[in-house]
Order: C-alpha cells, then sequence, then structure tokens
C-alpha cells in the first residue's frame, strides 16, 4: 500500500511543480521604452534523481504600470524603472499573453497554460 501511496503523492507533486504562479527573480536588463526586462528565476528545479537545475533566462518580460488617482484628482500613469540587480516578483499569467496586448478578446487556445514564458513582474521585493 505504501508504494501507491507514494506514486500518487509524486505524481501529483509533480502535476504541482510543473503549475507556474509567482516567483522571484532578478533583472538583469530593462527596457525603458518597451517596459520590458531580461530575468533570471531565483528558484531552481529537480527532477526525481537529478541534481536541482538553474531555470533558463527568460526575456521580453513585462512590468506592470499603474495608474493612480489621489483624492479624486486626475488620473496619474507611473511607469516601472527597473535597475539590474533588483528582485522581483513575477506572476504567470493564466493563457499565452502573445495576443492580449491587442485590447480584444481572443482565443488563447491551449498552447500555454500557466506557463513561466508568460510572466508579467508586478513588483520590486528588494
Amino acid at each position: 500500500m505504501a508504494a501507491d501511496t507514494n506514486f500518487f503523492k509524486n505524481f501529483r507533486n509533480q502535476i504541482l511543480f510543473s503549475i507556474n504562479t509567482a516567483f522571484p527573480a532578478k533583472v538583469l536588463a530593462f527596457d525603458e521604452l518597451s517596459f520590458e526586462a531580461k530575468i533570471q528565476p531565483l528558484f531552481k528545479v529537480k527532477e526525481v534523481g537529478e541534481e536541482p537545475e538553474t531555470v533558463p533566462v527568460i526575456e521580453g518580460v513585462p512590468a506592470l504600470k499603474h495608474e493612480f488617482s489621489v483624492e479624486g484628482g486626475p488620473v496619474q500613469s507611473y511607469e516601472p524603472v527597473l535597475k539590474v540587480g533588483k528582485i522581483v516578483l513575477c506572476v504567470c499569467a493564466q493563457r499565452s499573453l502573445d495576443d492580449a496586448f491587442e485590447g480584444k478578446p481572443y482565443y488563447a487556445g491551449k498552447s500555454r497554460i500557466l506557463d513561466i514564458q508568460d510572466a508579467v513582474i508586478v513588483g520590486v521585493l528588494r
């Protein structure tokens, strides 16, 4: 019975570890015109029986802009400025962001679900 329990526990863990939700990363480069960064995720991944491996660098990761209105005043738009070496928090979109920036509904299909390639920088951790 213990072998069956371990099989399902390992199977469950493999599925959960393949789902990307949020992760810390280091900024390697930031383009202030496109607001996109090159980042190094700070966690490692490990296959059963293997040594942990560094996750590859991700390029073209958008950083969120923010809009605020203070005490009912006009809406102010704030653009991110990310310095090399900063530690940021990234979240992964539920589906592919490839067509999202057109601003109209699109069918994302099954190409990517919670994929690390659809990461977005939401803020600076330190």
